[in-house]
């Protein structure tokens, strides 16, 4: 109930916004929109404002990840994303699982107070890069066609495989009461995982179906929202994961649906002009704080996430395409940025004490992602200029040796 109350209160407030015109420019502005939040957060602290309810918090940042999950996972066909984009897909099972491990180790060994479970915890939320805020400059630049397929699908598939790795490693870094088995949790979620995963996938292909064989072909994204929407708010009741069902609904329905690439981006585009305005404020207000506890280890690891753990796993999984160097480097930097769902990862733990560590989890994190933020949003443009500059060079060195 908590979790259908807090997707229907946020819903109507998103809606009213986007109606007032005030969200699709705000969510082209991250990094203001996290410091508000921080500022909101500081001030409010220093009235002495009551906590907020953390099942209430972690419930919000459940509704708002189920649906940049569904979004995601509605981008592409499983089946089909190795033929129709080879660097997503390398990025997808060689980047990111090889960054998942580079980076829990580095964490259980740099970050203190850190177990190797929620130090792996850690590194499956910053493996959620589902936020590459900045994907419409690639969009509109005349940048090559395969850097524009992998910009788009790459962080659409990363998101919709990695939330269950994530669900799974939140699963072992907790600890079972006293009175159950140690691998209780896990038996847990596993059953949770199935049982999303029937519900998530029998809404999706069920829409997925029904939009096909539909007069109106318009009404494909209305079918697939309302299959995510059915999927969530029925998950709890049955004992599944609303994040997982979400998700599921969307990897289904984009396997079965005949809508075309236009739909799906469209479809993308106007949840994340909802989605992100609130992620990124509610990320500065609930976890900007957590900074002010950093040491300097955690500093040291949080740059080091943001940089070479993150580009070198990607740039090696790049290595072995016929990519021009040029435009391996862009993406290695470009996309992998934890974000928007990473932070909400990490605001849907405000109701599981029984992780261990969580505070230094959340710690950890929330410096990770605001250095991240900033240093995405900084270098992402001059990036993608030189980028174009390299690549109208190798053109023209191209056509002066043909």
């Amino acid at each position: 109930m908590i979790f259908a109350a807090s997707a229907a209160i946020l819903a109507a407030i998103l809606v009213s916004l986007d109606k007032a015109k005030l969200l699709e420019k705000a969510a082209r502005m991250p990094a203001l929109l996290m410091f508000a939040g921080l500022g909101v957060a500081l001030v409010y602290r220093g009235a002495g404002g009551p906590a907020a309810p953390a099942e209430w918090v972690a419930a919000g940042a459940d509704a708002l990840l189920a649906a940049l999950g569904f979004a995601a996972a509605a981008q592409f066909r499983v089946s089909r994303l190795a033929t129709i984009c080879p660097a997503s897909f390398r990025l997808t099972i060689g980047g990111a699982p090889l960054f998942l491990i580079v980076c829990g180790l580095a964490a259980f060994i740099l970050a203190p107070n850190l177990t190797l479970g929620s130090a792996f915890l850690l590194a499956g939320a910053l493996t959620l890069n589902g936020a590459a805020f900045d994907r419409r400059a690639v969009a509109n630049a005349p940048a090559p066609a395969v850097i524009k397929a992998a910009v788009r699908l790459e962080s659409a598939a990363i998101l919709a495989l990695g939330l269950p790795v994530a669900i799974f490693l939140e699963a072992a870094a907790t600890v079972a009461p006293d009175t159950l088995p140690a691998a209780t949790p896990i038996f847990e979620a596993s059953f949770s995982a199935l049982g999303a995963f029937a519900l998530g996938g029998l809404a999706g292909l069920t829409a997925g179906i029904a939009g096909n064989l539909a007069d109106n072909k318009r009404k494909r994204a209305t079918y697939a929202i309302a299959a995510g929407v059915i999927a969530a708010l029925l998950a709890a009741p049955f004992g599944a994961h609303p994040v997982f069902a979400a998700t599921a609904a969307g990897l289904l329905w984009g396997e079965e649906t005949a809508a075309p690439a236009t739909t799906r981006v469209r479809l993308r585009r106007d949840i994340d002009k909802l989605v992100l305005p609130a992620a990124f404020f509610a990320f500065g207000a609930l976890l900007g704080p957590q900074v002010l506890q950093a040491d300097m280890l955690t500093v040291v690891f949080a740059i080091a996430a943001i940089t070479v753990l993150r580009a070198g796993p990607r740039l090696a999984s790049l290595g072995s395409l016929s990519m021009a160097k040029e435009s391996q480097l862009f993406l290695a930097w470009f996309g992998g940025a934890p974000g928007a769902a990473s932070a909400l990862f990490l605001i849907s733990l405000f109701d599981a004490p029984s992780i261990v560590a969580l505070d230094a989890v959340l710690t950890v994190g929330a410096l990770t992602i605001m250095l991240s933020i900033v240093a995405a949003r900084i270098t992402s443009r001059p990036l993608l200029k030189v980028l174009l500059k390299e690549t109208a060079v190798a053109r023209k060195r191209a056509l002066y040796v043909s």
